[in-house]
């Protein structure tokens, strides 16, 4: 079976068309109700959508209502609206957040536990200052020597995971860390390492070890992370060099300083094509959001596989626009230290944007026109692009809709739209067979 035929079958047998409609209609957020001149209406705390009179749909909501889109589909022209279906694929919901539950899913908490060694060779203090974290939560960790020791690592039972004396922890899962201290021999000096930003890297230096014989010449090496450039030492030495050669002929400090880069481009090993990717910070949120995206679609062809495909099958779309994916092979196929993300950072991205996300994401061209909307101003450089989407009924949709997944896997995994005739991002319940575009966000 072609790579052309085969996507319309398969989307064919998981979408809805000769299902009986009481297995295949979704459900809507809001509750349902029939009003007094036989159409039906809908509720909501945060917005909901109704049938009129005139087929029409509208919003029963004070903080949003939805307005007929040209795809056939109802959206909202507000960033807090409701939820509305479509024959486009699935439900949508116009808020730019998903709707509360009821019953809040726990966050899973971890423990953090410290280790001295030798207990009297120095002090840890952590900040935040607890001993159980949310999921997620970054604690970061500073080591100071008591007077005659020197401080040699951050360690994971055998193994040496950073050398400088403040540490960023993710607490993704129960972690136990040592601090190792080391007292200073006769004739010897202390080589003390700082970096200026927990994010931005890590230094090594050969040979290793806190204590170095007088006279001794160490090489230092600062690794900068994804997103970050090194630009210089500074302390008792001086320069842009990496390495850099110390002769340690007193005690020393060293701070290796790290800038962080607001966008670049990286290269899929896989294929060998390259990607701009752009930082999008909100500083005033709570917490601050930092976070590096892809600024371009996906457009790997996986091998062996007839799940992705370019829109009608034309190649010059996924030069354009990237390819289209069901779900698992999105999942699947982010590069190396990528990931799909969640419906929890879509969220935040849009949270950190603010109001009208869909038009500051949105590219500055490649949007059909629209009275009010159509072209974005792509104030962070995400540069949103219409590549529409593969349904059970066929292609649809480029040049008016962008549709990405996330990797929350449920039946009708979440997902966001843009539209050419809307400023906001909408939330989307997706077909798993249907075929999206696909962002990828840094681990």
């Amino acid at each position: 079976m072609t790579k052309k035929l085969f996507p319309l079958v398969l989307a064919f047998l998981l979408g809805c068309t000769d299902i009986p409609s009481d297995i295949c209609e979704k459900t809507e957020i809001p509750s349902s109700s029939s009003s007094d001149d036989g159409s039906s209406s809908s509720s909501s705390d945060v917005g909901g959508s109704s049938s009129s009179e005139g087929g029409g749909s509208s919003s029963s909501s004070d903080v949003g209502s939805s307005s007929s889109s040209d795809d056939g589909g109802s959206s909202s022209s507000s960033d807090v609206g409701g939820s509305s279906s479509s024959d486009d694929g699935g439900s949508s919901s116009s808020a730019e957040e998903l709707p509360s539950s009821s019953s809040a899913v726990p966050v899973p908490q971890h423990t953090l536990i410290i280790n001295i060694d030798p207990t009297a060779g120095g002090t840890v203090t952590r900040n935040p200052a607890k001993t159980s974290y949310d999921h997620g939560t970054e604690v970061i960790v500073t080591a100071e020597p008591e007077a005659g020791y020197a401080f040699a690592g951050w360690w994971s039972g055998a193994t040496l995971v950073e050398e400088a004396i403040e540490y960023a922890v993710e607490m993704d899962g129960d972690k136990t860390l040592t601090a190792k201290f080391e007292l200073i021999p006769p004739n010897s000096y202390l080589l003390e390492i700082h970096v200026n930003d927990v994010h931005g890297g890590t230094v090594h230096h050969s040979p290793s070890g806190a204590t170095h014989v007088s006279g001794t010449a160490v090489t230092v090496t600062a690794e900068p992370e994804f997103g970050y450039e090194f630009t210089g030492w500074s302390g008792d030495a001086t320069s842009t060099d990496n390495p850099i050669e110390i002769t340690m002929d007193g005690n020393k400090v060293l701070t290796a300083n790290f800038e962080q880069l607001m966008s670049g481009i990286f290269t899929d090993s896989r294929d060998g094509q390259s990607y701009k990717w752009v930082r999008i910070i909100d500083l005033i949120g709570t917490p601050p959001y930092n976070k590096i995206w892809m600024a371009k679609n996906l457009n790997y062809d996986v091998p062996e596989n007839e799940t992705d495909v370019c829109y009608e099958n034309n190649p010059s779309n996924c030069e354009t626009y990237g390819r289209l994916y069901n779900w698992a092979t999105a999942i699947a196929n982010c590069p190396e230290g990528w990931q799909l993300p969640s419906d929890a950072e879509w969220t935040a991205l849009i949270t950190a944007v603010g109001s009208n996300s869909g038009t500051k994401l949105k590219a500055t061209s490649g949007w059909n026109a629209h009275a009010t909307h159509g072209n974005g101003t792509d104030e962070y450089g995400f540069s949103a692009l219409p590549g529409g989407m593969m349904l059970a009924i066929g292609f649809r949709g480029i040049g008016e809709i962008g549709g990405w997944w996330s990797r929350d896997d449920s039946f009708w995994p979440p997902g966001r739209r843009m539209y050419h005739d809307e400023s906001i991002v909408t939330w989307n319940e997706h077909q798993k067979g249907e075929l999206y575009s696909v962002r990828c966000v840094k681990d």
